[in-house]
């Protein structure tokens, strides 16, 4: 249900959200500060010892979850370039390669590579809950591709060039599948799950450490909820490769396909 609720709600709201949860759990954190002082006495506050060792040393394991969650939807991210890149290859060597076959493979694979490129870059241009149809169309165009690479490679008038041909067919249905698998491979939701529990367990110890913040110390606490709030929403963003603001450029499938029609 997270993991649904994160890729489909627009970024904007859950920047509102977090920023809102963090401020909320800093003033229950803050509540509970004073009313263990109200039950220890005016004049004491127990409650306050060792409080400045845990509030930095919570706010250090934060930085360090922060960090592994951004690296890993980073990779991810790369990883969906890099593969936008080598399937436009991998593509465009199969089209090209289509001339060692005879006719009429060689135009029935050609034909077929070209929609295939074309359902390729739908893909890649769709929102998340729309490529699972895009995803079974691809798979069926690439048994058409296999079946298509068998037939050219046995028209080849040479024989040493045959296993070119099927080598870059192979090379396109490989690419295709990995490239959804990894489209598919988000931060695993329990690591999404403990990164905002987290968040807001720190926004808690804050507020319990200020029990009467003073105004600079609110504009301290606004200000790093906001930079705390902004680094989660661009690891969300990171992890969603159509529909987020930092997109996976689908130029290299724009460009093979413009190549198509010269």
């Amino acid at each position: 249900m997270l993991d649904s609720f994160v890729a489909n709600q627009p970024l904007w709201l859950l920047c509102v959200i977090l920023l809102v949860s963090l401020v909320v759990f800093e003033f229950l954190g803050r509540v509970l500060r004073q009313f263990l002082r109200r039950r220890a006495g005016a004049g004491t506050d127990a409650a306050a010892d060792g409080i400045d060792y845990l509030l930095s040393s919570v706010f250090a394991l934060l930085g360090l979850l922060i960090a592994f969650t951004f690296g890993m939807a980073l990779d991810r991210y790369e990883s969906r370039r890099d593969l936008v890149v080598q399937e436009a290859n991998a593509i465009g060597t199969a089209h090209i390669r289509t001339a060692f076959a005879a006719e009429p493979m060689q135009s029935q694979l050609r034909d077929q590579l070209e929609a295939y490129a074309k359902t390729r870059l739908a893909y890649g241009q769709a929102a998340f809950h729309d490529k699972p149809p895009l995803a079974a169309e691809s798979e069926r165009q690439r048994a058409v591709l296999a079946s298509l690479g068998i037939a050219a490679t046995q028209s080849v008038a040479s024989a040493p060039m045959g296993p070119a041909v099927m080598a870059s067919v192979n090379e396109v249905i490989d690419v295709g599948s990995t490239r959804e698998a990894i489209n598919l491979a988000k931060v695993p939701t329990s690591v999404v799950a403990m990164l905002v529990g987290y968040a807001l367990i720190s926004a808690f110890v804050l507020g319990y450490s200020q029990a009467i913040p003073s105004l600079v110390q609110r504009i301290g606490n606004g200000l790093l909820f906001l930079l705390l709030t902004l680094s989660l929403v661009t690891i969300f963003d990171l992890d969603r490769p159509a529909t987020g603001t930092i997109k996976v450029s689908q130029q290299p499938l724009v460009d093979l396909i413009a190549g198509f029609k010269k």
